[in-house]
């Protein structure tokens, strides 16, 4: 029976994994490569809610309060960003019909964090399987130190997908788009993504797309703007996107999303 009801919440969690969630992960960096990691997870009220009266109908003797966020688990999860990174503390939030939590973790280098463009390494996960990003997920990070400033490179990931993605992705065709369609808005709508690279000292020079003082975004989305799209939406969860290039001409001209449109940039701090 535990295996069953495990399985079972696994399945729920995966349904609503991709949709009703916003995450901020911001990367504080340090001039001598080290720094912080600090996500914010927020999930919609009725899907906390939702998986609270799953795991009370399989267990009513359930006295332990219901918990995403545990921290012997954010613990755990800290050497899934890389080597040298270990958990700092977390802080439960609750603000405009989401709930969830800001954790904050610490690392001694930069250059060996494991972070994706596009991922759900923030979101806490009840199945058994943690994987790290592949090399064609993984950001990666060269730093250049001096006495009077560094120099922080970040090489995006090609995000190309591999042959089975593909078949797959074609697979999920079968179906007509309008009935999908329907589904995805009540799914992603208030979707949001971001990931921010901030230096702890001014900034100096970059060649970035997207500066707000010593803020540097490589990645937002908001699916709202999408799911007012349909055309592109279409294209999105089809098969015509391979790659972040792909990605890129896709959702260039919508408002809410940016994307750093080099695949490599500097920053001089």
């Amino acid at each position: 029976m535990k295996t069953i009801f495990q399985g079972s919440v696994f399945i729920l969690f995966t349904i609503f994994l991709s949709g009703c969630l916003q995450v901020e992960t911001n990367v504080y960096v340090n001039k001598d490569g080290s720094g912080t990691i600090e996500e914010t997870v927020m999930f919609k009220d009725e899907v906390i809610d939702m998986m609270k009266q799953f795991i009370m109908a399989f267990d009513s003797t359930q006295t332990e309060e219901f918990n995403l966020f545990k921290e012997e688990e954010l613990i755990s999860k800290a050497s899934k960003y890389g080597e040298g990174v270990s958990y700092v503390s977390s802080e439960k939030l609750k603000s405009n019909g989401f709930e969830g939590a800001k954790v904050i973790y610490a690392f001694n280098d930069i250059t060996k964090l494991n972070l994706s463009l596009i991922s759900d390494d923030a979101v806490p996960s009840l199945g058994e399987d943690e994987s790290t990003p592949t090399e064609n997920e993984q950001i990666k990070f060269v730093l250049d130190k001096s006495s009077s400033q560094t120099k922080l490179k970040i090489i995006l990931p090609s995000m190309k997908m591999d042959s089975e993605d593909e078949t797959l992705n074609q697979k999920g065709n079968d179906s007509t788009f309008n009935d999908e369609f329907e589904k995805a808005k009540e799914m992603f709508t208030d979707m949001k993504m971001l990931l921010r690279i901030i230096p702890n000292d001014k900034i100096k020079q970059t060649d970035a797309d997207f500066v707000q003082e010593n803020k540097v975004t490589l990645m937002e989305m908001n699916m709202n703007s999408l799911l007012n799209k349909p055309e592109l939406f279409k294209e999105l969860s089809g098969n015509k996107v391979k790659s972040l290039d792909d990605f890129r001409k896709l959702v260039n001209s919508i408002e809410g999303f940016k994307v750093e449109s080099k695949n490599e940039i500097q920053i001089t701090f």
